[in-house]
């Protein structure tokens, strides 16, 4: 049985190597890289009972790899190690990851003794999800709450700043269905609208660009992957 980490940090790939060793010694000798595409790489060669992935690597992040390593290896249990609590990283794994797979979202500061007991959940086939993000977990699973694929498009557009027409144009949408998307994505941020409230001093995209932000709906390198998505899409149909 096999055991692999990826993480760019030397550190936190020793610290973590050496805790399961010690407390998972059956998993031994446990295998280590640097960056997302070893780990896809490695996990093929390998087909470890159990992958820990940090989430910002080189190459290719965390959840990307999983993503690739799920679709080769479905029966591999898959825990995310990482910093960041963002709800778009909680978003983007549920996506990825079997119905009924084993995986984990633990956060780099839990204690050792969270670590192993997640890593003996996934092992033994449950979930492990970190008590710091429990919250964020019903959320995006709440319907009054979570964003649509459509809302979430919608988002990340007028964060890019794109007007409704230019969204429109990417989206192969009309104008009126844009400002339908954007309607229910206020609703569901609980921006009011116009004429609702005392709120209206507020520039309902704007609002909805912080909100998002805050709640951790969208982050920089999201935004930044997108936007090579959509402007990647317009140029290649302009050639």
């Amino acid at each position: 049985m096999t055991v692999l980490i990826a993480d760019d940090e030397e550190r936190d790939r020793l610290w973590l190597k050496d805790l399961l060793t010690k407390n998972l010694p059956e998993h031994v000798p446990i295998q280590e890289v640097c960056d997302g595409q070893q780990a896809v790489d490695t996990a093929g060669r390998l087909k470890p009972d159990l992958v820990f992935l940090d989430i910002k690597m080189p190459h290719l992040s965390g959840i990307k790899a999983a993503e690739q390593i799920l679709q080769k290896l479905p029966g591999t249990g898959v825990i995310i190690l990482s910093n960041f609590s963002d709800e778009v990283y909680v978003r983007n794994l549920w996506k990825i990851v079997p119905a009924d797979g084993a995986f984990g979202y633990v956060l780099k500061n839990a204690s050792n003794e969270q670590v192993v007991e997640a890593a003996r959940a996934v092992l033994s086939g449950d979930c492990w999800i970190h008590p710091g993000i429990a919250r964020v977990i019903q959320r995006t699973q709440n319907r009054a709450t979570s964003l649509t694929s459509a809302e979430y498009e919608a988002l990340i557009c007028i964060a890019l700043g794109l007007t409704d027409s230019s969204i429109a144009r990417r989206l192969y949408l009309t104008e009126k269905a844009v400002q339908s998307r954007l309607k229910s994505l206020y609703s569901k941020l609980a921006i009011p609208g116009r004429g609702e409230g005392q709120d209206t001093e507020f520039n309902q995209r704007c609002r909805a660009v912080f909100l998002s932000y805050r709640r951790g709906l969208i982050n920089q390198s999201e935004l930044e992957e997108w936007e090579g998505k959509l402007f990647e899409t317009k140029t290649g149909g302009e050639k």
